[in-house]
C-alpha cells in the first residue's frame, strides 16, 4: 500500500489503522474499477498502432507501452489493499502537537508501518513548519541557515540538528530491535537522512551531509568522495545503488554518472 502524503501524527495514524468505512471501500473498488478499464481500452489500441508504425516509432511507443505497463502493476496493488484489513493499533490515536514534538512519533510510526507492511517505502520531511522556538531557540530556522558566521547562530543551528539527528539514530535503533522474518527489520530497510544543500549559508548544493543505515550497507564508516573534477560522485549514484539493490532494474538516475561503490 502507498500510504498518501499525511501532514500530522494524528492523519496518519487514521491512514494506518483506522479503517475505511464500507461505502469508502466500495467506492475504491469502483474507481480502480474505472481506471483498469481505461488502462486496457488503452493497451489495446497501442497495440493495434504498434502493427502500423515504422521501426523508430516503434521504439518509442514500447517506451510508453512500458509506462502504461507500470501504471498497471500500481493499480493491481492497490486493488489487491481495497480490502485488505489494517492493523490494529499499538496505542490511542495521537493528539497533534508540534512538528519538533511529534518527530520522535512520526518515527514511531514509520518503523510500525514498516513493520506491519503498509507500506515499503517512506518519506519524512523535516520542513519550514519545524520551529526552533519548541527548542527555547528564538530564531527561525531559515535565519538560522545563514548564520553569516555568528557563533550564536551557529550554536544554536547544531542544538537543532543535534535534536534531529538523535531521533532519526533511535528510529534506526528502533528497527534494528524489530524482526523481519530471521533477520532484522534495518537488514531489510534502506535508511537515508541528509538534506539537499550543504550550507545554508552560502545556498551550496555540493558536499551534502548524507547518513545511510542498514539495507546490508557497512555501518561505522565515514566516506568522503570527489566532489569536482571528472571524478566527481553526484549523490544520484547513490540513489542507482538503493534502487538496484532493492531489485530496481535502472542504470541511471537523475545527474548519476555510475553507481555507487
Amino acid at each position: 500500500m502507498r500510504v498518501p502524503p499525511v501532514t500530522n501524527p494524528a492523519e496518519l495514524f487514521e491512514k494506518l489503522f483506522v479503517t475505511d468505512s464500507k461505502d469508502r471501500q466500495a467506492r475504491r473498488a469502483q474507481e480502480n474499477q474505472v481506471q483498469a478499464s481505461i488502462l486496457d481500452s488503452v493497451l489495446e489500441e497501442a497495440n493495434r498502432l504498434s502493427k502500423k508504425v515504422n521501426q523508430e516509432d516503434k521504439a518509442k511507443l514500447d517506451e510508453y507501452l512500458t509506462s502504461v505497463r507500470d501504471v498497471e502493476k500500481r493499480l493491481e496493488l492497490r486493488q489487491r489493499w481495497t480490502n485488505q484489513p489494517k492493523p490494529k493499533a499499538p496505542f490511542d490515536k495521537p493528539a497533534n502537537r508540534n512538528a519538533v514534538e511529534d518527530l520522535p512519533l512520526l518515527y514511531e510510526m514509520i518503523a510500525l508501518a514498516l513493520q506491519s507492511d503498509s507500506t515499503r517505502i517512506a518519506t519524512l520531511e523535516i520542513g519550514g513548519d519545524f520551529m526552533p522556538q519548541h527548542l527555547g531557540i528564538k530564531k527561525d530556522w531559515h535565519g538560522l541557515s545563514h548564520h553569516g558566521n555568528d557563533a550564536e547562530a551557529i550554536a544554536n543551528l547544531i542544538t537543532l540538528e543535534r535534536y534531529q539527528i538523535e531521533h532519526y539514530g533511535k528510529f534506526v535503533a528502533r528497527l534494528a530491535k524489530m524482526n523481519d522474518g530471521e533477520r532484522t527489520l534495518l537488514d531489510s530497510t534502506t535508511v537515508l537522512f541528509g538534506s539537499g544543500m550543504g550550507d545554508g549559508n552560502s545556498h551550496k548544493n555540493s558536499d551534502l551531509p548524507i547518513l545511510l543505515a542498514g539495507g546490508g550497507y557497512k555501518h561505522g564508516e565515514y566516506r568522503e568522495v570527489p566532489r569536482e573534477g571528472i571524478n566527481k560522485v553526484p549523490l544520484c549514484n547513490l540513489f542507482v545503488d538503493i534502487a538496484q539493490k532493492m531489485g530496481v532494474e535502472i542504470d541511471s538516475f537523475g545527474s548519476s554518472t555510475g553507481r555507487f561503490a
